[in-house]
C-alpha cells in the first residue's frame, strides 16, 4: 500500500480517490494506517461481504489471525465510476501479486478517454 500511497497525488489530480478494502478489522485498519501515515481511505471488511460481492474471497489461501483461519481476498483494483457503475477491474491470480499503479493509471486514463 505504500507504492498506491506514494502515487495519492497523480491520482487525485485526475479526479480518482483512494480505497483500500481488507478483511482487517476497523482497529486493525486504524494501527495500519497510524503506523504507515497512510492519508488513503482504509475501510475494513471483516464479514467479507463487499469481498463476497465483487467474488474476491481466495477460498484455498488463508491466514491465522487472531486465533482464527480467515479467508484471504483475492488481489483486486476496481475502479468505480461517480455513476456507482464499475468501469474497470484488474483481478490477480496469485493472492501475492498487486496491480502496479501505473497500469492502474493508464486503465483509468482509457476510461476517462471513453467518455469524452
Amino acid at each position: 500500500m505504500q507504492r498506491w500511497e506514494a502515487c495519492r497525488e497523480r491520482f487525485r489530480a485526475i479526479g480518482v480517490r483512494l480505497v483500500a478494502i481488507s478483511a482487517d478489522t476497523v482497529a486493525e485498519a486504524a494501527r495500519m494506517r497510524e503506523r504507515h501515515g497512510f492519508e488513503m481511505t482504509l475501510l475494513s471488511d471483516e464479514s467479507l461481504s463487499v469481498i463476497d460481492l465483487y467474488h474476491l474471497r481466495h477460498e484455498r489461501n488463508v491466514t491465522p489471525t487472531r486465533g482464527l483461519i480467515r479467508p484471504l481476498a483475492v488481489p483486486a483494483t476496481i475502479l468505480i465510476g461517480t455513476d456507482g457503475v464499475v468501469k474497470w477491474i484488474d483481478r490477480s491470480s496469485d493472492f501475492r501479486t498487486r496491480s502496479s499503479p501505473d497500469h492502474v493509471l493508464a486503465a483509468v486514463g482509457d476510461a476517462l478517454a471513453d467518455h469524452l
